[in-house]
C-alpha cells in the first residue's frame, strides 16, 4: 500500500515489535473481551490495549461515540515518554477520524535509520457507520510490512466493532453450532479474521474466504469475485488452486455474479423454494442455466458492501437436499462483509503503479459522475473543452522581436572644398527646412580673389574699347578672349563663395554632426559635415531569430511600441528581408526592413522598441510547445 507521504520525526528508543508473534491470539482475546465487559466504553478501551499490546505499540489511542456515550483514552507502555507520541498520534487520530478508512504514515529519524509509523482504522456501530477511530504507534517499522500490519489492524478493529453487539454473550461449553453448520455473529469470525490477517496477496486471502466457508457450511463449491466497473472478476473458487477465466464453468459462475451485480440483491434458485424474503431474488434468468447446469444443486449469490458500495458477489453452491435459507444468507452476509475491507486494501497493496493510476483514474471518474459532484462535473466539463481547443484549436501566433528606427533616407553634407571652418549654426537634433545655413566656410580669401579678378576684368574691357577706337580688329578679338577668361575664373570664384555658405538641402532633422569644436580649423574637400533626414519617412529595423526566419516574408504586418511611449503603437508592413544573417548582440539575426504606415512626429531616428509581427494563425498546442519540442529535437535527436 502505498503511504499517503513520508515525514521525519525524532529519533527514539521504539519498543520491539516481535513479542506479537509470542502473544495469544488476538482474535480470540477481543471475544473474550466482549464476554467480560458489560459497556460498550469499557470494551473498546479494553480492545484498544489489546491491539495495543498485540503489536508491541508503545503509545495508542482511541476516539468513538458509541450511542450517547463517547470513548475516549490512550494507552502508553515502555520506557519512553508518553508526551514524546502523543502530541503526534493525537493529531493523526484527528485525521483519521475527518477521513474514515484505513491509513498508515511512515516516519523517518532525522538522524540515523529508525523508522516508526502511525496506524489508524476506523469503528462501525452494528448498522456500519462509522462512529470513531482508533490509532497506534507501531516502532520498529519497515515499509514492506505496513499492508499486512494495517490489513490485521483494520480486521480485528472490525471483529471489535461488530463483537460490541454481544456484550456479556457467553455460549455455554459443549453447546451445539447453529443449524446449518453455520457459525453466527462475529465470534464464528474470528478464525476466517485470523486466516485473512495472515494473507499478503488478495488472491490468497479469497482462497482463504472460499475454503473456510466451503468447509464449515458443507457447500460443493464457493465463489468470490471483484466487482471491476460493471464486470466481475471471479479471483478464488473453493478447492481450486488457479482460476481459469475462460473455463465454461467459470464463465457461467461469473455470468451469474454479473447478473447479481446488476439485481444489487441476494439471488438464490433451487428446487425447494419454500420459502420467501423481499431482499432475495429468486427466478433470475443466468442463476438458473447456472441451477440446470450443476444438476440440480442450489445456487446462491449474495452482493457484498462496503460503504455503501457493492465491491464483491460471493456465489455458493450446495447439494439439492441442503437447500438455502434466508438466515443463512444474512448470516453468510454479515460473516464475509467484514472481510472485504481486507481483501481491497490486500489489493490496492499489491498493484502495481501502472494499475495504480488506472484506478485512480477510474475512481476519478466514477467520483464525476455522481450527481452531488455538480461542481466537480462542470470543472471536468470545462478542462475537457479546454483540452480539445489546445489540441485543435487555432490561434494567431504572432512573433515579438526588438526593433530599432531607421531613417528611411539620408542626405550627406560634406566640404565643398578644402578652408577653414568660420562658423556652425546647426548641431544634430535640430530641425531645418530646405534652404537654412548650417555653417558657413572662411571665404575672405575667395572675395579678394573676386575683386581683383573684377578689376581685371574693367582693364579688359577699356582695352577693348581702345582696340575697337583704334580700329585694331586683331586687339579686340585678343581683349575679348581675355575678358571671356576672367569671366571664367570670376565665376568659379563666385561658385566656391557661393558653396561656403552650407544650407540644408531638404526639410528634415540632422541626425548626425557637430561641427562646434572643428570651427577655425582646416577641413578637406570631402569631410563628412551633416547627416539630414526627412521628417515623414521612417522605417523599422527589425531583429528576427534564426530560429523564426523561416516564416518571414515581405507584405507582413504588425504593431510597433516604441519604449519612449509603450502606450502608442504604430502598424507597420515589412517591406524587405535582408538575405544574410547579421551579427546583433552575440548572436545571428535576420534583418527585415518595415515601414510605419502613419508615423508620428515624436519618432526619432534610433529610437528602440518591440514589434509584433502577425504571422497568421497556428495550433494552440504548437504556439505552446514550439520551442521545448524543437530544443528537444535539437539536443536528444528526438
Amino acid at each position: 500500500m502505498p503511504l499517503p507521504y513520508q515525514t521525519t520525526a525524532s529519533s527514539s528508543p521504539p519498543a520491539s515489535a516481535s513479542a506479537a508473534n509470542t502473544l495469544p491470539d488476538p482474535f480470540t482475546e477481543i471475544l473474550a473481551l466482549a464476554r467480560k465487559n458489560a459497556s460498550p466504553a469499557s470494551f473498546l478501551t479494553n480492545a484498544m490495549r489489546c491491539l495495543a499490546h498485540y503489536f508491541a505499540s508503545p503509545y495508542a489511542a482511541i476516539h468513538a461515540r458509541y450511542a450517547s456515550e463517547v470513548v475516549q483514552d490512550d494507552w502508553h507502555t515502555g520506557p519512553t515518554d508518553p508526551q514524546f507520541w502523543k502530541a503526534g498520534l493525537q493529531q493523526y487520530l484527528t485525521e483519521a477520524l475527518a477521513e474514515p478508512s484505513s491509513r498508515a504514515r511512515l516516519l523517518k529519524a532525522k538522524t540515523g535509520a529508525a523508522k516508526v509509523a502511525f496506524l489508524s482504522t476506523p469503528i462501525f456501530n452494528p448498522s456500519g457507520n462509522v462512529i470513531g477511530a482508533i490509532a497506534l504507534v507501531l516502532a520498529p517499522a519497515e515499509e514492506n510490512e505496513l499492508p499486512g500490519r494495517l490489513a490485521t489492524l483494520e480486521a480485528l478493529a472490525r471483529l471489535a466493532s461488530y463483537a460490541a453487539e454481544f456484550l456479556g454473550d457467553s455460549p455455554h461449553e459443549g453447546a451445539p453450532a447453529t443449524s446449518g453448520s453455520e457459525p453466527a455473529g462475529p465470534r464464528a469470525s474470528a478464525p476466517a479474521l485470523a486466516r485473512a490477517a495472515s494473507c499478503t496477496t488478495p488472491e490468497e486471502l479469497a482462497f482463504a474466504i472460499t475454503n473456510d466457508l466451503c468447509n464449515k457450511l458443507s457447500c460443493e463449491q464457493v465463489a468470490l469475485g471483484i466487482v471491476v466497473g460493471r464486470r466481475v472478476k471471479v479471483i478464488s473458487i473453493s478447492g481450486m488452486d488457479v482460476v481459469r477465466s475462460q473455463s465454461p464453468g467459470v464463465v457461467s459462475l461469473r455470468s451469474a455474479m454479473e447478473e447479481c451485480l446488476d439485481a444489487d440483491t441476494p439471488i438464490v434458485y433451487q428446487d425447494n423454494p419454500g420459502w420467501s424474503s423481499e431482499q432475495i431474488g429468486t427466478g433470475h434468468r443466468l442463476h438458473k442455466q447456472w441451477h440446470a447446469a450443476v444438476q440440480g444443486n442450489a445456487v446462491a449469490s449474495i452482493p457484498l458492501h462496503v460503504n455503501d458500495r457493492l465491491t464483491a458477489i460471493l456465489s455458493l453452491r450446495k447439494r439439492k437436499d441442503e437447500p438455502f435459507t434466508p438466515d443463512q444468507i444474512d448470516n453468510l452476509r454479515a460473516r464475509v462483509e467484514p472481510l472485504i475491507p481486507a481483501l481491497q486494501l490486500t489489493q490496492r497493496a499489491g498493484r502495481s503503479l501502472v494499475r495504480h493510476a488506472a484506478d485512480s483514474v477510474r475512481d476519478a471518474a466514477e467520483s464525476f459522475g455522481k450527481p452531488d459532484h455538480l461542481g466537480r462535473q462542470i470543472i471536468s466539463g470545462v478542462a475537457v473543452l479546454i483540452g480539445l481547443w489546445f489540441t485543435f484549436g487555432s490561434i494567431n501566433y504572432d512573433l515579438t522581436v526588438p526593433c530599432v528606427v531607421r531613417p528611411a533616407q539620408i542626405r550627406h553634407v560634406t566640404a565643398p572644398f578644402d578652408a577653414v571652418l568660420a562658423s556652425v549654426t546647426v548641431i544634430e537634433g535640430d530641425y531645418v527646412k530646405s534652404g537654412d545655413v548650417l555653417c558657413e566656410l572662411d571665404h575672405r580669401d575667395l572675395d579678394q580673389q573676386r575683386a581683383e579678378l573684377l578689376a581685371e576684368l574693367a582693364v579688359l574691357e577699356r582695352t577693348r574699347d581702345r582696340a575697337m577706337a583704334d580700329d585694331s580688329p586683331v586687339e579686340v578679338q585678343l581683349a575679348l578672349a581675355n575678358q571671356e577668361l576672367v569671366q571664367a575664373k570670376l565665376d568659379i570664384v563666385e561658385r566656391r563663395i557661393e558653396q561656403a555658405v552650407i544650407r540644408a538641402p531638404m526639410d528634415g532633422v540632422i541626425v548626425a554632426g557637430d561641427l562646434r569644436k572643428l570651427i577655425g580649423s582646416v577641413v578637406a574637400r570631402g569631410d563628412p559635415f551633416f547627416e539630414v533626414a526627412p521628417l515623414d519617412n521612417w522605417t523599422l529595423e527589425l531583429e528576427v531569430p534564426e530560429s523564426a526566419s523561416a516564416d518571414l516574408s515581405p507584405n507582413l504586418t504588425g504593431l510597433f511600441a516604441s519604449y519612449a511611449r509603450p502606450d502608442e503603437t504604430r502598424e507597420f508592413r515589412v517591406s524587405r528581408v535582408l538575405p544574410e544573417a547579421q551579427i546583433r548582440q552575440g548572436r545571428n539575426a535576420y534583418v527585415a526592413e518595415a515601414r510605419v504606415d502613419t508615423p508620428a512626429d515624436w519618432i526619432r531616428p534610433g529610437m528602440e522598441g518591440v514589434a509584433k509581427i502577425h504571422l497568421g494563425p497556428r495550433r494552440v498546442w504548437w504556439i505552446t510547445l514550439h520551442r521545448a519540442v524543437d530544443y528537444l529535437r535539437m539536443n536528444l535527436w528526438l
